[in-house]
């Protein structure tokens, strides 16, 4: 008999299909049908597939069809990564003692096939102890209860009609059409083109071996609760990521982010979001779009890009002057990678780019003039020292571990400035036992924008005053500011199920931050700061952060910071919280 169970798709319906996502365990008893892609048919009492293991296993009153013929057998195992197919077939043996023909009985054997010469199995060959195992699910409940799925191997399975567990491991199935679960090593199928949520249950309702159709159930603190839509696509070389979000709200933001890799020392990248406010589907009264492209190519120890961006305010009639705008800019870079110097635990990385930008209705206005052009370039360096060791306790996590950075970079721009960045960073992090780690940092970061003779007038002198009161210092500002950062952390964690942290920090900044008179930066869909330094940060703050596992597919993070009234500001504005599958 020959037949083939190296196929790439595994249809398998049972009374009682069960899926377990930690584990990546598909379990069918009761009337279990297998079919290949390849047209061969198994049935049997019990099925398990490993689905990281790539390998099943069928038992129980098996019985083996295809277009050669047939075999019943007590139990088979494939171990689809080895070509290896592990059979107990059930014989009859005819005895002829010349005078009659007497059945024996049914009795076992041992057949292996390999490298799929199914006509010679090789007959009664040791076989690995794990063979014919089934695991032991013990209390644990599934998370999808069905009659029907479809495996790719090494790529993904596929539900029919199904009951989903929402509560993730609480047990409370709701009936869903279909569901889909990706378990391949193809990472861009799990690319993001949504804005971060606070919740997000996800709902994968088709999809194959190289794209996935999914409607994500979410909640932030700005949109509230409401639905949206992605769909990925993946090759060998490109792959493409669309979404709608929030699908269910006026305001929708439509991403389209796309890669191609030509060769394996060229990629191009490009991220379009189109931006609308409409009810529905129905014709927008608002729409803006910008799209960026970054074109990358690898050098020898180096590697050179270009970063371009376009933006329309508006797509529809202009109803408005700044609707006319079109600002572009581009930029192309330089940058080696990093490289030790000597033998002394120091590293370095140079770059050097060169940009343009272009708004018609003017970028910059310096002495009465109005720029609508920009050309600059930049030189930048960058030199750390990574993890040295001090001490020499023969137990690492003993001693402590010095980190250190230094970053200098220039711009300069055809508009007569030019602006100066340079950061400095120390870092001593220590081990304290098996769940405890500490770390302290100190960052000094310097930012100058120079305009020779002008400075003055472009950064006067003057004694702002907030709600009556003023503040004398700011007088002393002339375009140059200076970022302190004094901060010491806290971590904590148990085995992956409980983490908390603990990080505080004192900004020593120049200017001074004065309540009233920078405004606060603005905060993303999470309500987290976007800027790591900014002009008016408070003094002193302190944030917490726990992360819990609640079941085996998800985590809850909480995160909130303390300001000691500065400015009346106690806490910041709420908890940012987060749940992550």
């Amino acid at each position: 008999m020959l037949f083939l169970l190296l196929s790439v798709l595994l249809h398998v319906n049972g009374d009682n299909v069960q899926f377990f996502y930690d584990r990546f365990l598909l379990e069918a008893d009761g009337n279990v049908r297998v079919t290949t892609s390849d047209g061969m048919t198994m049935t049997g009492d019990s099925f398990s597939m490993d689905l990281k293991l790539n390998r099943f296993v069928l038992a129980g009153h098996v019985h083996v069809q295809d277009r050669a013929g047939a075999q019943d057998g007590a139990a088979l195992a494939d171990f689809l990564d080895f070509n290896r197919i592990y059979f107990v077939p059930i014989l009859r043996q005819a005895q002829d003692d010349k005078t009659a023909a007497r059945d024996d009985g049914p009795s076992p054997d041992r057949w292996t096939f390999i490298d799929g010469d199914f006509a010679h199995p090789a007959k009664g060959r040791e076989m690995p102890g794990d063979t014919f195992f089934f695991p032991d699910t013990g209390g644990a409940k599934p998370f999808i209860m069905t009659d029907s799925a479809t495996v790719g191997s090494r790529s993904f399975v596929r539900f029919g009609g199904n009951h989903l567990d929402v509560a993730n491991g609480l047990g409370a199935y709701v009936p869903t059409p279909s569901y889909y679960v990706n378990f391949s090593d193809d990472q861009h199928l799990g690319d993001n083109s949504l804005a971060g949520a606070s919740f997000d249950a996800t709902d994968q309702l088709a999809g194959n071996a190289n794209s996935i159709s999914a409607v994500h159930f979410r909640y932030d603190p700005t949109n509230k609760t409401y639905l949206s839509f992605e769909q990925h696509f993946s090759g060998k070389k490109a792959y493409a990521v669309f979404s709608v979000n929030p699908l269910t709200r006026q305001r929708k933001f439509w991403d389209l982010l796309t890669s191609d890799r030509p060769s394996e020392h060229f990629q191009i990248r490009t991220f379009t979001q189109l931006s609308t406010f409409q009810h529905g589907l129905s014709e927008p009264t608002d729409s803006g779009q910008y799209t960026t492209v970054q074109l990358t190519q690898a050098l020898p120890r180096s590697f050179l890009q270009l970063n371009t961006q376009f933006t329309n305010y508006s797509l529809l009639t202009p109803v408005s002057d700044i609707q006319h705008r079109h600002p572009f800019q581009a930029q192309l870079t330089a940058q080696t990678f990093n490289n030790r110097i000597g033998k002394l635990p120091l590293y370095e990385s140079v770059i050097y780019g060169f940009g343009y930008q272009h708004d018609s209705y003017g970028l910059q206005t310096i002495g009465g003039n109005t720029y609508t052009s920009i050309w600059q370039h930049n030189l930048g360096i960058q030199m750390y020292v990574p993890a040295v060791k001090i001490g020499n306790n023969p137990n690492d996590a003993k001693n402590l571990y010095l980190n250190a950075t230094f970053q200098k970079n220039r711009t300069w721009n055809s508009a007569p400035h030019y602006i100066d960045t340079t950061q400095t960073s120390l870092s001593l992090s220590k081990t304290l036992d098996r769940h405890f780690l500490a770390f302290a940092s100190y960052s000094v970061q310097n930012t100058g924008d120079y305009y020779g003779a002008l400075q003055s007038i472009v950064y006067p002198s003057y004694v702002p005053v907030v709600d009556g009161v003023a503040d004398p210092g700011y007088a002393a500002f002339n375009g140059v500011a200076t970022f302190r950062t004094l901060s010491v952390d806290v971590n904590y964690s148990n085995n992956g199920n409980f983490a908390a942290s603990l990080l505080a920090r004192k900004h020593t900044d120049f200017p001074k931050p004065f309540p009233g008179l920078f405004p606060t930066p603005v905060l993303n869909i999470l309500g987290q700061q976007q800027l790591a330094n900014y002009l008016g940060e408070p003094p002193y703050d302190v944030t917490a952060e726990v992360r819990a596992r609640i079941n085996s597919r998800m985590s809850i993070d909480l995160a909130r910071s303390y300001f000691f009234n500065y400015g009346g500001q106690r806490w910041s504005p709420a908890f940012v919280i987060q749940v992550t599958q």
